[in-house]
């Protein structure tokens, strides 16, 4: 009995299909990689803020105060921040992760009302401002554009929640949160160590083998806890690679 049924020419067909696949797809490490370097920029985001909230400007009518925090989060080889924020009035939860094209970035948000949920897209522009417009008219109450903007060398952010007019199509202001990150003053200085899984400024310390080392938030300590050896391994060859290229810029040229 012949093991394989289909003719030659039509197994080809097959086998050109299996070996594209095998070429193109992109392996989950890759992913994972790219996910990291996309997101890099936004690395001062992370930690613990304390929160101000006003819907006027200038006016302490109807302020609030809130929490919240922004983390890294690994699973399935791809890689993400989460926001939350359990008593946030315009925004409770989020999820920021690379879009389709370089620069662009998707926000999963979800709003303190039940089963309140919209996503939205976003770019920096020129000042560096991450602005999200929703991708479709949100829930009622809901922002229809969320503006982030890192400010004082990552020590404050502010976030601006805009409503739109669904017949002129002009926005409005819906509330501002300003934040000041926990456990420090606007004035005090950083000198924070680096992050051994994405670079970013280290504030929680692990330990491994009788060595210590710091990560970021507790995304980061758990893909750590995960398989420390493999982002030891990852940290010291990101660590040579950015040593190469400082010794690489010293160099003098022949010309000198």
């Amino acid at each position: 009995m012949p093991i394989l049924t289909l003719s030659g020419t039509a197994i080809l067909p097959v086998l050109f299909a299996l070996a594209l696949s095998f070429f193109t797809e992109e392996k989950p490490a890759n992913l994972l990689q790219k996910d990291k370097e996309a997101l890099a920029p936004l690395q001062q985001l992370v930690g613990q803020w304390r929160g101000s909230g006003v819907q006027r400007r200038g006016s302490t009518r109807g302020a609030w105060k809130e929490n919240a925090s922004w983390a890294w989060k690994f699973s399935d080889g791809r890689a993400a921040m989460a926001f939350d924020a359990p008593k946030g009035r315009h925004l409770k939860k989020g999820r920021l992760s690379p879009g389709k094209t370089p620069g662009l970035y998707e926000l999963k948000a979800e709003f303190p009302g039940k089963d309140q949920a919209a996503l939205y897209e976003g770019r920096r522009d020129k000042d560096g401002k991450l602005v999200f417009e929703a991708k479709k008219p949100p829930p009622s109450g809901a922002p229809a554009r969320i503006s982030l903007s890192i400010l004082v060398g990552g020590k404050r952010l502010a976030v601006l929640f805009e409503g739109r007019n669904q017949d002129s199509g002009r926005h409005y202001r819906l509330g501002e949160v300003g934040y000041t990150r926990s456990g420090e003053s606007i004035s005090k200085g950083t000198g924070q160590p680096e992050c051994i899984v994405t670079g970013g400024r280290g504030t929680i310390r692990v330990e491994h083998k009788g060595d210590s080392y710091t990560v970021c938030c507790k995304g980061c300590l758990d893909a750590f806890n995960e398989n420390p050896e493999q982002i030891l391994a990852e940290w010291r060859d990101r660590v040579k690679s950015e040593l190469e290229k400082k010794k690489a810029r010293r160099k003098p040229s022949p010309n000198d």
